[in-house]
């Protein structure tokens, strides 16, 4: 027995030891030639595969292949024939080296399974082509299963504890071969990979959506019209986020349209955005950058809208967006040539929002949204060059229906000279601007979706400045009051209150006679208009724009007033009260004398008026109280003015001195027909003057 055990194990051991020999001198042909014949048989020829070197432990069950390669000549060669081959697509592959450790040798040459611990695929570079139309496709698990077939055989499963992708690069092209899109850079890893043929799963890319942890260096994306390039992207599935360092968009002539920095989507659908190409997300957040938008003229309703261009994804769906300084540039599509409207260190942030796509509008991301909008201002030209328009730093914010704007401006780009030689007719030359504009209470959704302005109460501080030159041709054209210009404005608008702080008006005007400029002016104002609406269903419930106002009459006097202004009075009415405080008559010189021709000397002690008026007189009272009045009628002499000695002892002569004179106080009548080419303003002290000087005739 013992003989026959020796007999059979020394034939035995050099069987073995040939054997293991031989498997170690044929092993790599071998699993080579199974790995080939794997891939050729389950893609029915189409792909074949191969490898430079291997080396191969099957015992511990650890492989390196180097220099994979995994192609279809015939396919592509097909797909530049004919077009009826958009259905295939071409996978490409070349791998620098592949990694395999813990796997099951046994089960990869019995050609049932691929499992290892651990996959680590090192420099590959992928090109996936493809021609044809482009159609929108749902992806299914039978698609699935194809691609899983043609590229890996048809093994009973695939399992990996860990799959590693390092520099990566991947190339997405059409039948010529030119990439549309490319990856490089990537990096992924990816936990617990499993597929079979009976296992219930979407699809392969389904672990892209629940399990891959991947960062690439860059995108670049070729749509129609523009060019992606996104730069450190981050993907995490799990922790379902997206960052990504920059974001640029350019277009076919190589400007920068999108550029952004620093940015990151949180809680992502992962499933959406890899599948459907939509994102969406709780917040899209980013430090800011560069944006550039587009308005175009809505031929139905006339109005401009500005509008997202946008061929990166079909729809967007966020909860939020935070945005940092970002400059946003506006240009007209149907004025190319036109430079554009800028906004810088704009900073956005809005939620609730309900859908994003190409060609959406602003409107509609601003009145479905609770946002708030801040910018540091901008300003633009009058289309005929005489104001520039300076809008300061702004805040809009309509989860608490609130507006702020540091500064309002129009500002005359002539002086006053200047100006007046460009005239045929006599017109008003402004010098505005408005500080700390506060609006609350607005109506944000009418204001975007219907371009109506209301609000509960607005609040500024006005500088008003007006210029006339009266050596210029009167202008025959009609001026209507503030009241009529609020009915004929083409914004709807309807504000409860509207406070005025600390307000400076002065108007300035050259005299026709004197050739010289006489200036009044109110300082110190502060007031309250009430109703301040030209919307008719508003004035059908209350048609009285009331005005409450106090200030400083030249610095000197103390005045109050009260305007009352119907809104739908067909013939212009109003009423006007008010009183004026002690000053020294001398204070109103630089009027009367540019203006009036006179120099006033005495003491005004108090000036009561109350009169009414409409679009062609004014009638009421004008009561001045003063004592030692003087009046010196002037002549324009050599560029000068001097005193009428004659007219001047004339008027004084028909001139009461002092009222009250004598116990009794003479109470002036206002009865003044109007010139419907002057403004409100000059009719309201016109009247008042006329009052003054029946007051102080004797007769």
């Amino acid at each position: 027995m013992k003989k026959r055990t020796k007999i059979i194990l020394a034939i035995l051991i050099p069987v073995l030891i040939g054997g293991w020999i031989y498997w170690q001198a044929n092993k790599k042909g071998f699993i080579r030639n199974k790995i080939e014949h794997a891939v050729s048989k389950g893609t029915d020829s189409l792909y074949f595969i191969h490898y430079d070197s291997a080396s191969i432990d099957e015992i511990n069950g650890n492989a390196v292949f180097y220099n994979v390669e995994l192609q279809s000549d015939s396919l592509q060669q097909q797909l530049l024939k004919f077009d009826t081959a958009s259905a295939e697509v071409v996978y490409n592959i070349h791998i620098g080296k592949v990694s395999v450790r813990g796997a099951n040798i046994p089960g990869l040459i019995s050609n049932t399974a691929v499992e290892a611990g651990a996959i680590e695929i090192v420099d590959p570079v992928i090109y996936i082509i493809s021609s044809g139309k482009k159609e929108k496709k749902t992806y299914t698990g039978a698609d699935t299963l194809a691609i899983y077939e043609k590229l890996l055989g048809r093994f009973n499963s695939i399992k990996a504890g860990e799959i590693i992708v390092t520099n990566g690069i991947v190339y997405l092209a059409d039948k010529t071969g030119i990439p549309h899109t490319s990856l490089k850079g990537i990096s992924i890893n990816l936990k617990n990979f499993r597929i079979d043929s009976s296992r219930d799963y979407d699809n392969i890319i389904s672990y892209f959506i629940k399990d891959v942890v991947a960062t690439v260096k860059e995108v670049k994306l070729r749509t129609v019209h523009h060019y992606l390039t996104f730069s450190d992207i981050e993907y995490n599935a799990p922790e379902k986020f997206i960052r990504l360092k920059k974001f640029q968009e350019v277009d076919s002539l190589q400007e920068v349209v999108f550029d952004i920095n620093n940015s990151v989507i949180n809680n992502i659908v992962t499933d959406s955005f890899i599948l459907n190409q939509q994102v969406k997300a709780d917040e899209f957040k980013t430090d800011g950058g560069l944006i550039k938008l587009y308005r175009k003229q809505q031929a139905s309703a006339g109005n401009d809208e500005i509008t997202f261009d946008n061929d990166s994804f079909d729809e967007i769906f966020l909860k939020g967006i935070d945005i940092g300084n970002t400059r946003i540039m506006v240009y007209n599509r149907d004025k190319p040539a036109a430079e554009p409207f800028v906004l810088d260190n704009v900073k956005f942030s809005a939620t609730g929002i309900q859908r994003l796509y190409s060609g959406a509008n602003i409107r509609e991301l601003l009145s479905r949204s609770n946002w708030k909008l801040s910018a540091d201002g901008f300003s633009f030209f009058s289309a005929d060059k005489i104001y520039k328009f300076d809008v300061g730093a702004f805040e809009v914010n309509s989860a608490d229906r609130s507006m702020h704007v540091n500064n309002f401006s129009l500002l005359p780009q002539l002086s006053e000279e200047a100006y007046a030689r460009t005239l045929k007719y006599q017109h008003d030359l402004y010098n505005f601007t408005f500080k700390d504009i506060r609006l609350e209470g607005i109506n944000v959704q009418a204001l975007i979706e219907e371009n109506k302005l209301l609000a509960a109460t607005a609040s500024f501080q006005p500088l008003l400045k007006i210029f006339n030159d009266k050596t210029v041709t009167p202008n025959p054209a009609k001026k209507n009051y503030p009241q009529q210009q609020l009915m004929d404005l083409k914004l709807p608008i309807s504000i409860g209150t509207v406070s005025i702080k600390n307000g400076l008006v002065e108007y300035k005007e050259k005299g026709a006679l004197s050739k010289q400029k006489g200036t009044v002016f109110f300082k110190n104002i502060n007031g309250t208009i009430s109703n301040v609406t030209n919307i008719r269903e508003d004035i059908r419930r209350n048609n009285l724009m009331l005005v409450n106002a106090t200030g400083s009459f030249m610095g000197a006097s103390k005045l109050q007033t009260t305007w009352k202004l119907p809104l739908n009075s067909p013939n212009g009415s109003f009423s006007v009260t008010g009183n004026a405080t002690a000053f020294n008559a001398e204070k109103l010189n630089p009027i009367s004398e540019p203006l009036g021709m006179a120099t006033i000397k005495g003491m005004i002690n108090k000036l009561n008026f109350d009169f009414v008026g409409d679009n062609l007189s004014s009638k009421g009272t004008s009561t001045i109280l003063y004592e030692d009045l003087k009046i010196e009628l002037l002549k324009r002499d050599s560029n000068e003015l001097k005193k009428k000695e004659l007219m001047s002892f004339v008027a004084n002569l028909l001139a009461k001195n002092n009222n009250p004179q004598n116990g009794t106080v003479k109470e002036g009548k206002i009865d003044f027909q109007r010139d419907t080419t002057k403004s409100f303003f000059n009719l309201l002290w016109k009247s008042i003057f006329d009052g003054a000087k029946s007051t102080i005739k004797k007769l």
